[in-house]
């Protein structure tokens, strides 16, 4: 049984993301994993737990990463969570480290005979609070050039990353689940589903579309932030518009949709970076096509399954093809799947795992 050492800044408990479906697949094929969750700026305790069969730890640290402003603030946090990731070391036997940290270029000084996979799943340049931007690239650099291999999920961050290092590889999230044809009832399918965190939308869009088009709007998920709670609540005063806070894709009722809307802000740098969504994949195996916003970067996939949208007239002109075309276009979705299943993402994975 191989052991591995997993390493971020979220919680366990948070909607799935890539770091989730890679640590669940690395079970599944037998490998002994420990993972580090969100650190804590309050306890000086190293915690540990178990949950899945994975032993899970957590400690602090000294400050927020977008707050280090200075070199000398990253180094003094840099010593302590290297204390506490050294004890924890101690304490576990491991081969390699996957790190979700773009800020963590000293493991090969804790670790140097073991291999450190990095995975870079989003654009914190991007995201960077102003004067950040360029402490947060130097630190993503050097975690690249430390690293013996890079994973990214997006064509941008993978060209932005290459320019590091040459060690780069794409592995995109996969569908949990096969592709299973809907059912051809006689109910009408007249529903139009957004799936995720709310945030980072474009509302102006969507009021339009809400108060402009004849379907159902189904939101289901956490807002980000007081925006975000502000314009559910605007929205959900129209017939037409219901909002789901939490639930499950095998829990959501799906009979009456025709297509998933992921109508994101383009005009947010870091939303640009986005070639796929982590639930994207997940949603066609439902047999829903994709209407995107108009993001520069996107999966190159057929536009009778996946389509960017720049105007109001572009998505009103998606969302009617879809409609009358939805059992139509289920075969080119099946298709599509083929090539995102976990089996095809092993194969890269289990790659650079053992090259």
């Amino acid at each position: 049984m191989k052991k591995v050492l997993i390493l971020t800044k979220t919680n366990w408990s948070e909607p799935p993301r890539i770091r989730h479906q890679i640590t669940r697949l690395l079970k599944e094929k037998n490998f002994e994993i420990t993972y580090l969750e969100k650190n804590s700026y309050k306890s000086l305790i190293i915690k540990k737990r178990e949950e899945e069969g994975i032993t899970f730890f957590s400690h602090s640290e000294l400050i927020h990463h977008q707050l280090r402003y200075f070199p000398f603030i990253q180094k003094l946090n840099n010593l302590i969570v290297k204390f506490y990731l050294k004890k924890i070391m101690q304490q576990i036997e491991f081969e390699f480290i996957m790190n979700f940290s773009y800020e963590y270029s000293f493991l090969k000084t804790l670790a140097p005979e073991k291999k450190i996979i990095s995975i870079m799943e989003d654009d914190f340049e991007e995201q960077a609070k102003f004067g950040m931007t360029k402490q947060i690239r130097n630190q993503i650099k050097t975690t690249c050039e430390n690293s013996d291999a890079v994973l990214t999920v997006s064509y941008p961050l993978f060209r932005k990353l290459s320019s590091y290092k040459n060690n780069v590889t794409m592995l995109f999230p996969w569908s949990q689940r096969k592709y299973e044809s809907p059912l051809n009832s006689s109910k009408k399918r007249h529903t139009i589903l957004y799936f995720g965190f709310v945030g980072r939308l474009d509302w102006l869009v969507l009021e339009e579309l809400v108060k402009s088009t004849n379907y159902n709007y189904r939101f289901v998920g956490p807002t980000i932030g007081k925006t975000d709670d502000k314009m559910i609540q605007r929205l959900s005063q129209n017939n037409n518009f219901e909002y789901i806070k939490y639930s499950t894709l095998d829990q959501l009722k799906t009979d009456d949709l025709f297509c998933s809307i992921l109508p994101y802000n383009p005009n947010l740098g870091n939303v640009q970076a986005c070639t796929v969504s982590n639930r994207a994949f997940n949603l066609l195996s439902l047999g829903l096509p994709l209407v995107y916003a108009d993001l520069r970067n996107l999966i190159k996939a057929p536009n009778t399954i996946i389509r960017a949208n720049k105007t109001i007239d572009d998505y009103k002109e998606t969302l009617d093809f879809y409609n009358n075309n939805f059992f139509e276009i289920q075969n080119d979705i099946e298709l599509f799947l083929k090539d995102h299943y976990k089996e095809n993402r092993w194969e890269v994975l289990n790659r650079v795992i053992n090259e």
